[in-house]
Formats: structure tokens, sequence, C-alpha cells
């Protein structure tokens, strides 16, 4: 079976239908993206709506929520290069002990 483009209806945050392109091996987790997205913004609308926020305003925070978690993954990536530095390092040491016996 071909992975080929196709439209889907997503339901997000307003409860509005929007159509998404997506191929149908992402489907799952495009489906999984709207269900989180879904679940913060009733998390955080119903907190922030106690304290007078707009729905344009729960948007923002979510944008910036979602935004953040993509920078911490991002720094979480970037800590290859010293696992890569330590593995280096394991092996010298390894190399060092073999050297005494």
């Amino acid at each position: 079976m071909e992975d080929e483009n196709f439209k889907i209806q997503l339901r997000l945050a307003d409860n509005k239908h929007y159509p998404y392109t997506c191929m149908r091996s992402e489907e799952g987790i495009v489906r999984k993206a709207a269900t989180n997205l879904n679940d913060m913004f009733i998390k955080y609308s119903s907190y922030y709506s106690n304290a007078g926020f707009q729905l344009n305003d729960i948007l923002t925070l979510l944008g910036f929520h979602f935004s953040l978690e993509v920078l911490e993954n991002e720094k979480r990536e970037d800590m290859s290069p010293m696992f890569e530095m330590l593995d280096q390092l394991n092996k010298e040491m390894e190399e060092y002990i073999k050297s005494f016996q």
C-alpha cells in the first residue's frame, strides 16, 4: 500500500473542524498531537478563564507552552556530543587500564 497524502478533519481547541493533509503513515501522530492540544486547551481554559483570560490569550499561552517543549527537546538532543565525548573518554580509560594488566 502506498503512503499517499490524504485529508483528515481535526477538531481542535475551539471545537471547529480543521482540514489537515498528511501521509497515511503519519495519521496516528497527527491525531495524537490534536489530542494533546485539546487536553492542554481544556487544562489552560479551566485555569486561566477564572483569571479573565480570553480565547486568544489561552491560545497564545498554549503556543508558548508547545514552543517551550520544542526548545527543551532540542536542548536534550544537543547533549549527544557530550555523550559521544564521554564514550570516547571511557574507551581511552579502558585502554589505559589494560596497559597496566
